[in-house]
């Protein structure tokens, strides 16, 4: 007998504290999902390589320079130099160094250990990220970011991040090679504007506030053609983007407000979790 139960496409919104958040969070997504299949596309993937993993190298690689003497200076120098997500994903890597440190707590003890520790924590993560959900193999962008893998055995592996880094930085290359143009202004021109039509009859609060920023960057390349799409646009608009090309027979799992209001239009189904914040004030 066949469950009513939808199979579950993830945003990365949803990927991120499902392998990061608190122990609390993530008992709130396993009860949600239980033993349901879990899905994920090529382009969720490079989200979350972008917003996290690409940070962590960069820290990495912060922390390598001779200038920098200890992990403390390092954290001091990236709050300087970096707001907004980049703190969020170092914290958040901070979180698993500590939770890492109760059984290894020479992690700490001096630079190169720590070094080590990031990388062993970076080849945990990318072998869990793929390996935890069922990757749908379909990316109607054709996102050539999404392509960049990286090899968690490679023997010299500060070389193979400083590679991945590199390759996925090299965003005129990539954006030579993927479709996102054709995928918003002929497979999805219809539904994109839609959206734009759809953000000037609502109230801008902090509901709306992000579905409007990517009509308004959605409406941007619908008038101004392909010379204006770019990687870093593409970023702006990647909730639009996942919900355009996600599977309609799934659920679209996700914790952003945006995805409430670019989901109806497609009659997409979808579930807005709530926040780790939510989560664990309110006892969920």
């Amino acid at each position: 007998m066949m469950s009513d139960e939808p199979s579950h496409f993830l945003d990365a919104s949803v990927v991120r504290p499902m392998l990061l958040g608190s122990y609390a969070y993530q008992q709130y997504f396993q009860s949600q999902f239980q033993k349901a299949q879990c899905s994920v596309s090529p382009y969720v993937l490079m989200e979350v390589h972008r917003s996290y993993l690409r940070n962590l190298i960069e820290f990495y690689f912060t922390l390598k320079l001779p200038q920098i003497l200890t992990l403390g200076d390092a954290l001091a120098y990236w709050s300087n130099r970096f707001q907004g997500s980049k703190h969020k994903a170092i914290q958040q890597m901070m979180a698993q160094l500590l939770d890492r440190s109760a059984d290894s707590p020479d992690i700490f003890q001096d630079k190169r250990s720590v070094l080590i520790a990031i990388e062993l924590l970076i080849q945990s993560f990318v072998t869990s990220l793929h390996s935890h959900f069922v990757n749908t193999g379909h990316d109607s962008t054709d996102c050539t970011r999404a392509k960049i893998t990286l090899n968690v055995e490679a023997e010299d592996f500060a070389a193979e991040l400083f590679r991945f880094a590199e390759t996925f930085d090299d965003v005129e290359q990539c954006r030579q090679h993927c479709r996102i143009d054709e995928f918003l202004l002929q497979d999805r021109r219809a539904e994109a504007t839609t959206y734009t039509q759809q953000k000037d009859s609502l109230p801008k609060n902090s509901q709306s506030r992000g579905f409007i920023k990517i009509a308004d960057a959605l409406q941007q390349i619908l008038e101004q053609g392909a010379d204006v799409c770019s990687c870093k646009r593409c970023e702006r608009i990647g909730d639009a983007v996942i919900a355009l090309d996600a599977p309609r027979e799934m659920q679209l799992d996700h914790t952003d407000h945006s995805f409430d209001y670019l989901c109806p239009p497609l009659g997409q189904l979808h579930q807005k979790h709530p926040s780790e914040v939510e989560v664990i004030t309110r006892g969920l």
